[in-house]
């Protein structure tokens, strides 16, 4: 499994559908507090879905990026703004950092999901600690795009790579 940049992903997203939605720049919110903006969305090369957001903590003193599950993202297009309900300051620095030439591994993604697994409701955290037999989709609050228009493209994206239209990463 590998997880791709949009950008890198499929070239052409900005002069099609999505170009009205970009969220490329988009702050992010934390307790009513900026803890960053949105840069790049990571799709998963397997079946095209959107997993996480790419977010510059560049508001800080010591800027860095970190993930977002797009699950957990509430997007208000008018504002241009990006809240994660009950997400906090403290959560944002405990994030492990992301940088360009990271491999995403299991364990890199368990301490992700870990930091942000106090704002879902989940009785039984038995399954998730198997990384051999993991699945994202095993924890679909995190993964389950909810926001009409990224569900939208993703949707499209999808079946563009199904249709082979355009060639996709």
């Amino acid at each position: 499994m590998s997880l791709y940049k949009l950008d890198k992903y499929y070239q052409y997203y900005k002069n099609e559908m999505f170009y009205s939605y970009n969220i490329n720049n988009f702050l992010v919110f934390a307790e009513g507090e900026k803890v960053g903006f949105v840069t790049n969305i990571l799709v998963d090369e397997y079946d095209g879905r959107f997993r996480y957001l790419i977010i510059d903590t560049g508001f800080w003193v010591f800027s860095i990026k970190v993930l977002l599950p797009v699950g957990l993202a509430c997007l208000n297009y008018e504002d241009k703004h990006l809240y994660v309900p009950g997400l906090t300051k403290e959560q944002v620095n405990n994030l492990p950092e992301f940088s360009e030439d990271l491999v995403i591994n299991n364990d890199y993604e368990q301490r992700v999901r870990d930091v942000y697994r106090p704002l879902v409701q989940i009785k039984n955290l038995r399954p998730f600690y198997k990384a051999d037999i993991y699945n994202y989709t095993l924890e679909p609050y995190f993964y389950e795009v909810s926001d009409r228009n990224l569900k939208l493209y993703e949707e499209y994206l999808i079946m563009r790579k199904q249709n082979n239209h355009v060639k996709i990463r």
